[in-house]
């Protein structure tokens, strides 16, 4: 499954894309989708997708500087650029940047496929590592609600993991861990949590570089805040309680920034910092809590209640579903004796 999130500022292009892609084949799966690039970035660090098919022009920011700030970062994913502009700057540009494929408006389901099936054996080749990072984020996120020293354990683990990629693939292992270092960072200066008495590991020592990244990830967890520690203000507060009337719905960062008249990056600070959760996290847990009520009471098939909880994808659902619950939605039916 190669995972899909699409950026586009106009809503019909958008849901024509969206279309498109699930049309062109199951192997497919698109997990997000935005209106402007401030957005995109934001989910892109949380859903991790392996495939971004965005608008070059956009509000907040534009595409190519989405596509710049993915490549600074080395993060990897596949890029693929779509333009009202015939331009051979725009697209010399977006090649310096690693983009796939450069698409002019309007988009045809024939020309989008071929990109697509262009795209399958990169997309192939970055499976092992996006599969990495989906797991580092799950973990990060403590989506099961393990205790610290449980969490800690996976973690520790899971680093060790990284580290013996040495053997098989020394860039890989540097990228990850780069990465892994990056997220950390921004997530604790988010929320306030010092990290400067943390001394770097040397490179090449694998001790001291677990050492590392296990005292980062002690700080973070020790200081991530499961309930808000602070008063929670109005503005967001207020957000809580649409998103909690609203969650089956399609929300976006940008329709909550536009709701508290916040900047779609402030808005995303503020609300990990009193929720403790970023909103993709916070609307999967209402939906996957709904989605258990309804599993538990009714006789629906799991696409029905994907549907009902706001999922157009089921697959996706039963990922997130498993990602939160730690059993598959059929799984959980079971052992609950419904």
């Amino acid at each position: 499954m190669y995972t899909v999130l699409i950026a586009e500022n106009e809503p019909w292009v958008l849901k024509g894309i969206v279309q498109m892609v699930k049309t062109a084949g199951e192997e497919f799966e698109v997990v997000g989708e935005c209106s402007n690039g401030e957005e995109a970035w934001s989910m892109i660090q949380e859903v991790w997708p392996m495939l971004v098919i965005t608008d070059i022009m956009m509000p907040e920011l534009d595409g190519l500087s989405l596509i710049k700030r993915i490549a600074e970062h080395r993060i990897p994913l596949v890029s693929v650029i779509i333009s009202g502009y015939d331009n051979f700057q725009y697209a010399q540009k977006a090649m310096t940047y690693g983009v796939s494929d450069y698409l002019l408006k309007p988009v045809e389901f024939e020309t989008l496929t071929e990109a697509l099936n262009r795209s399958k054996e990169k997309l192939e080749s970055l499976k092992d590592l996006n599969d990495y990072i989906v797991k580092f984020q799950s973990l990060l996120d403590n989506s099961q609600g393990l205790a610290v020293d449980a969490v800690m354990q996976k973690q520790r683990q899971f680093i060790e993991s990284i580290l013996r990629l040495h053997l098989l693939n020394r860039n890989a292992r540097v990228g990850l861990l780069n990465m892994m270092e990056h997220k950390l960072k921004n997530l604790m200066n988010e929320f306030g949590l010092d990290f400067t008495d943390v001394p770097k590991y040397q490179s090449g020592d694998d001790a001291s570089t677990l050492k590392y990244y296990m005292t980062l990830l002690e700080k973070w967890y020790l200081g991530y805040p499961g309930t808000p520690k602070t008063s929670i203000p109005a503005a967001i507060a207020e957000s809580c309680r649409y998103i909690d009337a609203n969650y089956k719905t399609n929300l976006s960062l940008t329709d909550m920034a536009n709701l508290t008249n916040f900047s779609v990056s402030h808005f995303s600070a503020l609300f990990k910092k009193h929720t403790g959760s970023s909103l993709v996290s916070y609307v999967n847990r209402l939906r996957v809590d709904e989605a258990k009520k309804l599993l538990r009471t009714t006789s629906y098939a799991v696409s029905e209640i994907a549907e009902i909880v706001g999922y157009s994808s089921t697959p996706y659902f039963t990922r997130v579903f498993k990602a939160l619950a730690g059993v598959a939605p059929l799984e959980y039916r079971k052992r609950m004796g419904s």
